[in-house]
């Protein structure tokens, strides 16, 4: 183990790795403030950019985004009121009350120092508990890992609103995609139309940036160019967070950091539900809860502590298992399996080096956070006046630049475009195209080990329901797919049922 981690640290401490995460840190930070964006469409963005270096290095940069893109979010939501990403908006509650007070760098204070300490501890997480999992997962067979597949997609899809069922037909649609090409096991072509540019596959590269990235640069395009300036300019270094304010939020930000820890270790929960339930459960237990809300400092710390943990924590499925525990993730098992790397039981004992090194960017993209929240947060504040339309069309030329660089085939960016428009649709309906992502990056696990599993059992599906662990997690995966079910099943409320029971005695 310790000469892992020594290999690990002499990887991470290459100069070329440092420049890596401190460049992925940067985007991060200008993606999370731009409103509209996020860590996902930035990741997406950024992975056909990483192709051509190492891995180490593509980590490196990948890791650092994610990080600072994630915490980065609290900046425009502070300071405009408006969420930065999904992960913010349980912040805008008490920091841009903050705001109002003439308090913003007393906020922005402690944003940063909150989401170091979160991502610090789900670092730490992932640290602990990832090893016994994966030692856990090593006596997984075929039978298992489709069920985990299964399992991961079921989650996802099962978590869609707005219309019912809407995010299994997205998911479904996604297994399909997965089809296109050369059949792993026979070597025949399957529903490639005699077009050679699907003899491979639909790549996920394109798919990921036309779902995430173009589908948003549409968004902006549509939106209004609405500018909201902040309500005072800041100096570069801003930094006001005296020690007894340290100390009263330091209660609060441990049960966010840990409540994130948590929730970003299940698959599908993610940084922007644990916003809102770090938030929740630190009222809870907090002796000012009823300040909650209106400009508490407490509250502002317990939902950027919360969401910055889900960081680090939502690798932990990812590594042990091969599952993504949230959309960024599964934008990062793409970039792995780009780079040749597999996520799974077999990387702690073939590639323990790589682990360590991922358990270090970690740690060195929250202190160049850190670095980047105390000394330049000014710059970052000033980016939230970007008009709409200016960043729209600058994702769209790096879509097409990413999507053509993977393969160098126009073919490619012709995908990203369709894949844009698709999601863009899906978006306008209320549905995620997560649950697409997911199925595209797992699809092929998940028919491999069914069709492994089926070869090796002679009672054809009887060997799910001889292996408990994967009866177990398919049990799981049936139950998850039957929560949006309850929608089409709940009663009518009681005010509507009496109307109607009025009504029927009228006639």
């Amino acid at each position: 183990m310790w000469e892992g981690f020594l290999a690990g640290l002499q990887m991470a401490m290459q100069a070329q790795v440092l420049i890596a995460v401190f460049i992925g840190v940067a985007i991060g930070m200008a993606f999370g403030t731009t409103p509209g964006l996020d860590a996902t469409s930035g990741t997406a963005l950024l992975v056909p950019a990483t192709y051509a270096y190492s891995t180490e290095v593509a980590l490196g940069a990948l890791l650092g985004l994610y990080t600072a893109a994630t915490y980065a979010g609290s900046i425009t939501a502070i300071s405009i009121g408006v969420p930065g990403t999904p992960a913010s908006a349980a912040t805008v509650l008490d920091g841009f009350a903050l705001t109002q007070k003439g308090k913003l760098r007393r906020a922005l204070s402690i944003s940063i120092v909150t989401s170091v300490i979160g991502g610090l501890v789900g670092t730490a997480a992932l640290m602990f508990l990832t090893f016994p999992l994966a030692a856990f997962a090593l006596n997984f067979g075929p039978p298992e890992y489709f069920a985990l597949g299964v399992l991961g997609v079921t989650i996802i899809a099962s978590l869609v609103d707005r219309i019912v069922l809407g995010g299994f037909v997205l998911a479904l649609f996604g297994l399909l995609i997965t089809t296109v090409g050369i059949d792993p096991f026979t070597g025949s072509p399957r529903f490639t139309f005699g077009n050679v540019n699907f003899f491979e596959g639909i790549p996920y590269i394109p798919a990921l940036v036309g779902l995430f990235a173009v589908s948003e640069a549409i968004s902006l395009i549509g939106a209004r160019s609405e500018t909201r300036s902040p309500p005072s300019r800041l100096s570069l270094w801003c930094f006001n967070l005296p020690k007894a304010a340290f100390y009263k939020i330091m209660r609060v930000t441990m049960i966010g950091s840990i409540v994130g820890s948590v929730l970003g270790t299940l698959p599908a929960i993610g940084a922007a539900a644990a916003n809102w339930i770090g938030y929740n459960e630190a009222r809870r237990f907090s002796r000012d809860g009823d300040n909650f809300g209106k400009g508490s400092e407490e509250g502002l710390a317990a939902a950027e502590s919360s969401n910055n943990s889900t960081v680090s924590a939502s690798l932990i499925p990812l590594l042990a298992f091969g599952i993504p525990g949230s959309a960024t993730a599964a934008v990062l098992l793409g970039a792995m399996m780009l780079h040749g790397v597999t996520p799974g039981p077999t990387i702690f004992s073939e590639q323990l080096d790589l682990v360590y090194l991922i358990f270090i960017a970690l740690g060195l993209s929250n202190l160049l956070m850190l670095a980047f929240g105390v000394v330049g947060v000014g710059l970052w504040v000033r980016l939230v006046q970007m008009p709409p339309v200016f960043i729209a069309v600058t994702i769209l030329t790096l879509s097409v630049i990413g999507s053509y660089s993977i393969r160098s085939n126009v073919f490619d960016v012709y995908l990203a475009m369709c894949f844009g428009v698709f999601g863009y649709l899906a978006r306008r309906c209320g549905l995620s195209p997560v649950p697409i992502v997911l199925a595209i990056v797992l699809g092929a696990l998940i028919e491999e080990n069914l069709r492994r599993s089926l070869i090796m059992s002679s009672n054809g599906i009887a060997i799910f329901i001889n292996r408990p662990v994967a009866l177990v997690v398919l049990s799981v995966a049936v139950l998850t797919s039957l929560v949006p079910l309850k929608r089409l099943v709940r009663p009518l409320p009681r005010k509507q049922t009496d109307q109607s029971a009025a009504k029927g005695d009228e006639r």
